[in-house]
């Protein structure tokens, strides 16, 4: 089976892209005048239909806001487009009164609101990205590679042959490994998104709407049933964030061999030093763990990668007493992270947020997760 989805599925996946961006717009710096939104974290990332979900939304900036006046929607029923990666919500309903709404505490920076969702056990078979005859929605060149008794198969039929393999693995007389070699790759056209929004509304402006996008497959009740070669994507896990200081002037650090660096661990007590000196150069980074293998359309088991997105807050205290301009802020270059830091140094409190992010290609409709960690401290300029 492996040779069945072949290369010219993998050429075709180059147009399989994600669809709702999970922020509609980004900002690198966090204002203490604005509400924005840190992290939209799924768990568990693998869900499956029938499953409940945990969202947990994670904002910063505006302390005062009311987080009453979010508006929350969610739609179960998504048009994927796969050739342009766009994505279409056919209906969508207010998220409250279908979840359960819990007030969370993430740090005393931040504000957090998690819901508890239900998925419906039919979202599969509901959902309008997958249409009646399925191969409908392939390329040619794709479709003529699935195997001809399952391509006669309908949508429905499809679904039911997973549910019928899940009661009987359940039930302890799953079939064996040898039976399912087609499902690795094949659930990857099962997978349905579900896309949730939130409307934040502020006094005498439009909502800013942010829009988080997210998957559904069988993958991780499969695997549970004690299947074997089911990919489940995990969370990444944030070991500990640190900034590499570099003993010379380089503009990234994703070879450290032969670099003399020093490793600053920062944590989220206020106290984590960064000394800065001139002639060195530092990079902010998450060190992780929980790295997953998948599978890929070509039938190939690779690991995935993790990316760090970095956003920063200064101490509003300091930058109003000084009425220090935002021109003399700091700045990440999101490329590796390397650190300008402020050119006032009057500036010496900082907090730092960073969101990793996993990613693999040419693997269709992946499921992305998230951790999002925060550390704070003070800048000591020498």
């Amino acid at each position: 089976m492996k040779h069945v989805l072949s290369t010219a599925i993998a050429a075709a996946a180059i147009f399989l892209i994600a669809g709702c961006e999970q922020f509609s717009t980004t900002y690198q710096r966090i204002d203490a005048s604005e509400f924005r939104l840190l992290d939209f974290i799924y768990e568990p990332a693998d869900i499956a239909p029938g499953d409940t979900l945990t969202l947990t939304a994670v904002f910063a900036g505006n302390k005062d806001f009311d987080v009453d006046n979010i508006e929350w929607w969610i739609s179960f029923n998504v048009i994927h487009d796969l050739l342009f990666g766009t994505e279409t919500v056919v209906d969508s309903a207010r998220l409250e009164p279908i979840a359960r709404r819990v007030d969370t505490v993430f740090s005393p920076n931040t504000r957090a609101v998690s819901f508890r969702i239900k998925i419906p056990d039919d979202i599969a078979r509901r959902s309008a990205s997958i249409p009646a005859k399925w191969t409908d929605m392939l390329p040619a060149s794709v479709a003529a590679l699935i195997p001809v008794e399952f391509k006669l198969m309908s949508k429905n039929q499809v679904i039911d042959a997973v549910e019928s393999y899940l009661q009987t693995a359940e039930s302890g007389e799953g079939p064996s490994i040898e039976n399912l070699g087609y499902v690795p790759y094949v659930l990857q056209f099962f997978t349905v998104p579900i896309c949730v929004t939130a409307k934040i509304r502020e006094q005498d402006r439009l909502p800013h709407t942010i829009r988080s996008s997210h998957r559904v497959r069988y993958n991780s009740r499969l695997a549970a049933a004690g299947i074997e070669g089911i990919p489940v994507n995990y969370n990444p896990v944030i070991k500990k964030v640190v900034v590499f200081k570099v003993m010379e002037n380089i503009t990234n650090i994703d070879d450290k061999d032969g670099l003399e660096y020093q490793e600053i661990v920062l944590d989220n007590s206020g106290n984590s030093v960064i000394e800065v000196e001139k002639g060195y150069s530092y990079f902010l980074d998450a060190l992780t763990d929980n790295l997953d293998y998948t599978l890929t359309l070509d039938g190939n088991r690779i690991r995935e990668g993790h990316y760090v997105y970095r956003q920063f807050q200064l101490d509003s205290e300091e930058i109003d007493r000084d009425r220090i301009h935002h021109s003399k802020f700091m700045s990440f270059d999101e490329g590796g992270g390397k650190i300008t830091f402020p050119s006032d140094e009057r500036i010496t409190k900082f907090t730092f947020w960073v969101t990793v992010k996993d990613e693999v290609m040419n693997e269709l409709m992946r499921p992305e997760g998230s951790a999002l960690a925060e550390v704070s401290g003070r800048f000591v300029y020498k």
